[in-house]
């Protein structure tokens, strides 16, 4: 009887063991797919690769400043698929960069926008959100592309941390978007493309704790939003 009864707990233990080799297994089948469909997806983002040759990849609270026209992607769970609208706009904002001189002005892309990061230090005096003199001819360079591309534009402001009787950061970051989106604007964009929105601090870029940190947050950003749907 303890024979049969020990053949009985063997089958059952061979049981179990089978249903984990078949969930193993179609867990393996998974993975294999999902890395096949990104594959096949990812022509687009590698010929990107290829021709812009971007600085770095970092995540979305660690972006890193970029020269010249280094379009820094932003690492995400989806790799970023482009398409025909968004190419093109990346080669005329590429051929603007090419002419002109846009230190201050920072691109970040990922597959749900193009960011122009537009410093304190060339749109703004300190705590001011009149736009500098010397920042409208960049910023009026960036029009033709956009007004070209039939994505819609929100212009996002941003500051540090630090705290003032004489300053609120929330209403100062919408003003200072208020300030580049008015400027847009007047000088040819559509205004039904453009939305606008103030941060304050609460979305930093950088360590509020430092310096260096804070002049990157103060910012504006000029985000061209891709539609993937169309």
């Amino acid at each position: 009887m303890r024979h049969v009864e020990d053949r009985m707990d063997g089958n059952e233990n061979m049981k179990w063991q089978i249903t984990f080799s078949d969930m193993l297994t179609l867990l393996l089948t998974f993975f294999v797919f999902i890395i096949a469909v990104s594959t096949f997806k990812t022509g687009d983002y590698k010929r990107f690769w290829e021709k812009y040759q971007p600085a770095a990849v970092a995540g979305a609270g660690e972006r890193k400043p970029t020269r010249s026209f280094n379009v820094e992607l932003i690492k995400g769970i989806k790799l970023p698929v482009m398409n025909r609208e968004t190419e093109s706009l990346l080669n005329e904002l590429e051929e603007t960069f090419t002419e002109s001189d846009f230190d201050g002005v920072n691109v970040y892309y990922n597959e749900n926008k193009i960011s122009l990061v537009v410093s304190e230090q060339l749109s703004f005096e300190g705590g001011s959100s009149d736009l500098k003199a010397s920042a409208k001819p960049l910023i009026k360079e960036l029009i033709p592309a956009m007004q070209k591309s039939p994505y819609n534009i929100d212009v996002e402001g941003h500051t540090d941390s630090l705290t003032s009787e004489n300053i609120d950061n929330m209403e100062l970051s919408l003003k200072r978007a208020l300030s580049v989106a008015r400027f847009l604007v007047q000088n040819g964009l559509d205004r039904r493309k453009i939305s606008v929105s103030g941060y304050g601090p609460y979305r930093p870029l950088a360590d509020n704790r430092k310096l260096e940190g804070r002049m990157r947050n103060r910012r504006v950003e000029i985000n061209i939003m891709i539609d993937n749907d169309e």
